[in-house]
């Protein structure tokens, strides 16, 4: 079984497509260890490791990603540190995120800064 879902492996190639090389992403994907899921209530945080990430903190949050998933949107934002990387997923909307929401079809799209 995957870890990432569609949604998610789109989010890592926005994010971090500066940074890494679509090799380096694809065998970040590819070859990932889990390490932790914590649902939030308003979104979840999902943790996996790498010997490939950076063992400096640095935070991918450009371009501003929105998800949609039958009206419930949401934000992105990448970590990583101590080759470990979490995408963390929360609410931008009046709806909460789901328990459910890593299994629904997400649309991603880029939103234009002002």
């Amino acid at each position: 079984m995957e870890l990432f879902r569609d949604f998610e492996k789109e989010v890592l190639e926005l994010l971090l497509g500066n940074a890494l090389s679509k090799n380096e992403i694809d065998e970040i994907i590819k070859s990932a260890k889990f390490i932790s899921y914590e649902y939030t209530g308003s979104g979840y945080f999902f943790e996996i490791g790498h010997p490939k990430l950076s063992e400096k903190r640095v935070v991918y949050s450009n371009p501003l990603l929105m998800g949609n998933s039958d009206g419930i949107e949401c934000g992105f934002v990448i970590f990583i540190e101590n080759r470990r990387l979490i995408i963390e997923c929360h609410s931008w909307g009046e709806l909460e995120i789901p328990e459910d929401f890593r299994n629904r079809k997400v649309d991603i799209s880029e939103e234009k800064m002002n």
